[in-house]
């Protein structure tokens, strides 16, 4: 009789039926980097993420852990990783302004978040707004919770039509800055 828990167990561990039970980890995302043209594009974060939510307890949670903060550093590390460079004092100058935020929702005894950036102009128009939700049923190891959610929201920036045609169009001209070193050519000489 004792065994017949395991066996239900092995079952289960056999079908892949639930991650949580099997202990089914997804890696971390690779970040991709952005079109070669357009890498080195300045990116301002000097605001703290915002945590968007109807519930207190959430809120207190995430300020409590230092969830802005952290979320913030670990957005900062993916947009790097995609060719941005980071900018984090408004008076520096920057091609973009990046305005990050974290929903977080409970319904039915579910936790929805949804990790979202909004990219402005430095005129303050609206490039885009992208916003990456994290699939249910998705278990990463706990040190990388925040690595993969950024990793996928940084991928979706950087791979974004809207974002890369709006990068492309404002080349040259007073606009981007694309002969920056941005690591790839360390040592070499500037373009003229």
């Amino acid at each position: 009789m004792r065994s017949l828990p395991k066996l239900a167990l092995a079952f289960v561990l056999l079908l892949g039926c639930d991650n949580a039970l099997t202990g089914n980890i997804v890696p971390v995302p690779a970040v991709h980097r952005m079109p070669i043209e357009v890498e080195g594009t300045t990116l301002l974060l000097a605001d703290d993420p915002i945590i968007e939510s109807k519930d207190p307890v959430h809120l207190a949670r995430a300020k409590e852990a230092r969830v802005p903060q952290d979320y913030g550093a670990a957005m900062s590390n993916a947009f790097s990783l995609a060719g941005f460079r980071i900018a984090t004092e408004r008076g520096q100058t920057h091609d973009l302004v990046a305005k990050l935020a974290l929903a977080v929702r409970e319904e039915g005894g579910k936790v929805y978040q949804t990790y979202r950036c909004g990219l402005m102009a430095p005129d303050g128009s609206l490039v885009a707004q992208i916003d990456w939700a994290w699939p249910q049923g998705t278990y990463v190891a706990e040190d990388e919770v925040y690595a993969y959610a950024t990793h996928s929201l940084a991928n979706e920036v950087a791979l974004s039509p809207r974002v890369i045609a709006y990068l492309r169009s404002h080349r040259g001209a007073g606009g981007l800055d694309t002969r920056r070193d941005t690591g790839r050519d360390a040592g070499a000489a500037p373009a003229p």
